[in-house]
């Protein structure tokens, strides 16, 4: 099976980059992410100083008079925060990611891939003494609350009968 040019492993491209390689790539993650969140909070801060600098009467007009907003308007208005909330939250996602990125040490989707592929192959670590003990626990804390327990349903359904108690 031959790789594509641009498809490389992530070992071969962790074993290429030093340690300040690595951190410089996370950390540059972590600020481009922390630059669009500071861009986003200035652009939202902006709208919404418009919006209340709008709401204002003029000078001389009545304050007697309500501002009238049709129903257009409000659609617009609210379609642009939409869109100002969007970008907040993947701002904020992208400061998240950069920040994780950086605390794990991961630099590629590559590291992340390997390193949950080999934490779910780990063999875990419990007896099955200790799940006979929790199936009976649980047993009888379903007994108390008057509910079926997991044989009960199986054996119910092997017989024909209804699952359910009334």
């Amino acid at each position: 099976m031959s790789q594509l040019p641009g498809s490389s492993t992530s070992s071969s491209q962790a074993v290429s980059l030093s340690p300040s390689q690595r951190k410089l790539k996370q950390l540059g993650f972590l600020f481009a992410g922390a630059g669009f969140m500071a861009a986003s909070v200035a652009v939202t801060r902006r709208a919404v100083l418009r919006r209340q600098l709008e709401s204002y009467p003029r000078f001389y007009s009545s304050n007697r008079a309500s501002l009238h907003i049709d129903s257009g308007e409000r659609s617009v208005m609210a379609v642009q925060a939409l869109g100002l909330a969007t970008l907040n939250v993947v701002s904020f996602g992208i400061m998240l990611t950069g920040g994780l990125s950086y605390s794990f040490d991961l630099c590629s989707m590559g590291e992340l891939r390997e390193r949950t592929q080999a934490t779910l192959r780990r063999p875990g670590n419990f007896s099955p003494e200790d799940e006979k003990e929790m199936e009976k626990m649980m047993g009888s804390i379903l007994e108390k609350l008057g509910m079926q327990t997991p044989e009960e349903v199986q054996k119910g359904s092997e017989t024909g009968e209804t699952a359910s108690k009334k």
